[in-house]
């Protein structure tokens, strides 16, 4: 059974405007509630009334469980697309071609052919500086980590040798010289 505590005071109000009841605006809520109950309203009209206001009461805002699994749904779906977008980033390689003697390097999705302009740029015995290496513009089309997995799997085949030397740039936080051993 609903009672008229449960209607907003604004609600009270309206429904003894109807009833034609005259309150005062410095009425608390309970005295209203007494005038409205002294009015002598049928009880079966008044729980009408009092559930055609409770009808049009305002829904209170979301519970925070609501908005908090809201919220939850959101940043899972933008995770997946940061995967997928940095899956697209992380994805383009290199590929050699050769050009009147010259290599050229296009973005493709091989790592095999960043490892081979890589062996193509330094010669067996010679060295070269990762500063130096980060500065050839066909590698600055290559993200960071596709460039370091090319290397650390040339460093894992034998075919290059780190060592300490003179660079600003460290790759892998050691790693500042790379020599080609065969």
């Amino acid at each position: 059974m609903v009672k008229l505590n449960d209607l907003t005071v604004p609600l009270l109000e309206k429904l003894a405007e109807e009833c034609h009841i005259p309150l005062k605006k410095g009425y608390k809520k309970k005295e209203k509630i007494e005038l409205i109950k002294a009015a002598n309203i049928e009880d079966l009209e008044l729980q009408e009334l009092i559930q055609k206001y409770l009808n049009i009461k305002k829904p209170k805002n979301k519970p925070k469980d609501d908005l908090i699994s809201e919220l939850k749904g959101r940043i899972r779906l933008l995770e997946e697309q940061v995967k997928f977008l940095m899956s697209k980033i992380s994805v383009s390689e290199v590929k050699l071609s050769d050009k009147e003697n010259q290599e050229i390097i296009t973005i493709t999705s091989d790592l095999r052919d960043i490892k081979r302009f890589i062996k193509s740029l330094i010669k067996p015995g010679e060295s070269i500086s990762i500063d130096e290496l980060i500065e050839i513009r066909e590698l600055q089309k290559i993200p960071l980590i596709t460039l370091k997995h090319a290397i650390y799997d040339l460093i894992d085949e034998n075919i290059l040798n780190t060592s300490e030397g003179n660079s600003k740039q460290k790759l892998g936080g050691k790693i500042k010289i790379l020599t080609r051993i065969k």
